[in-house]
């Protein structure tokens, strides 16, 4: 029997549903979901001082912890970014509207604080191009600054020094997040320091893992650790560099043997060397495993000491 039938005879109500029935919305309740969807579909305005722009995630960040440092809420970058959010992953891009956020390194390197970082390793991946992270270093955020002198300086090793005559770049620890205390370091505070591993002649002991080993002055690969060391002596913005005595001393004696015949690149760089006009090399007895860089403090930080 048809459903009229069944209605005529009583059998059925007029309003019941049956399985196969194709119902229909009443005209003002589709116009009510038709107005929600589309406004839930309209971007959001972000509305002056407040600008567009995106933040790339770290290793282990959280939303909640990306909504603190961009002053936004949680809610309103899953909002933004419905995708994206949903299951966070190192080097992702999330759209957020907020006040600006200006780069600074703010105080001392050993009381200070870091203010809208760049992270060396974005991806979380532990490597990049002719570098990798020292086992157990999770402190890869610095200055933009910092971070384009140290792939600049370790990209040039690479293309001297193809993969097959040269390990990765280990590189240690520079600076939290937000900067800050970061045991046990007296410094790395404020964006502006970075830990580069010494390079050793055995290539099984520049192991691929990227640890910090010690070296000695039979140990070291003079010529290599001298071209990434000119590198950054060779940037203006490179402020110090710390480095066990015995290395800086031989790093010393190998200039003079390679720049025996030209005086004035022997002078420019004995130059930086303790004792010298310019001694942006410190000779300490702490950093046997590595050298310790730090850069002048950017161009426009005015909260920065240097």
């Amino acid at each position: 029997m048809s459903r009229r039938v069944l209605v005529a005879l009583g059998v059925l109500s007029a309003c019941a549903v049956l399985p196969g029935m194709v119902m229909g919305r009443a005209p003002a309740q589709a116009a009510a979901n038709a107005s929600a969807a589309k406004k839930a579909a309209k971007p959001h305005k972000c509305q002056k001082p407040h600008v567009w722009q995106t933040y790339r995630v770290g290793k282990h960040e959280s939303l909640s912890e990306i909504a603190g440092v961009l002053g936004v809420s949680a809610e309103d970058l899953k909002r933004w970014n419905p995708r994206d959010s949903r299951r966070l992953r190192p080097g992702a891009r999330l759209k957020f509207c907020g006040p600006r956020l200006e780069p600074q390194s703010v105080g001392r390197p050993s009381d200070g604080r870091l203010i809208g970082g760049v992270n060396l390793d974005p991806d979380g991946d532990n490597r990049g191009v002719g570098w990798v992270v020292a086992a157990r270093r999770e402190a890869t955020w610095g200055t933009p600054e910092t971070v384009r002198y140290v792939r600049r300086c370790v990209s040039q090793f690479r293309h001297r020094y193809k993969r097959s005559k040269a390990d990765p770049i280990a590189i240690g620890d520079l600076s939290r997040r937000q900067g800050g205390p970061l045991p046990p370091h007296k410094s790395h505070q404020s964006g502006r320091d970075v830990d580069i591993g010494f390079i050793l002649k055995s290539r099984a002991k520049n192991a691929d893992d990227g640890p910090l080993r010690v070296a000695t002055p039979t140990t070291l690969d003079v010529e290599k650790q001298w071209f990434l060391t000119k590198c950054f002596l060779d940037n203006p913005e490179t402020q110090m560099i710390f480095m066990e005595a015995s290395i800086a001393s031989a790093l010393k004696e190998y200039i003079k043997k390679v720049y025996k015949k030209n005086r004035r690149q022997r002078e420019k760089y004995l130059r930086f060397f303790p004792g010298g006009a310019a001694p942006i090399i410190q000779a300490d007895e702490e950093h046997t495993s590595h050298m310790h860089l730090r850069f002048r403090c950017p161009k426009g930080d005015k909260r920065c000491i240097p």
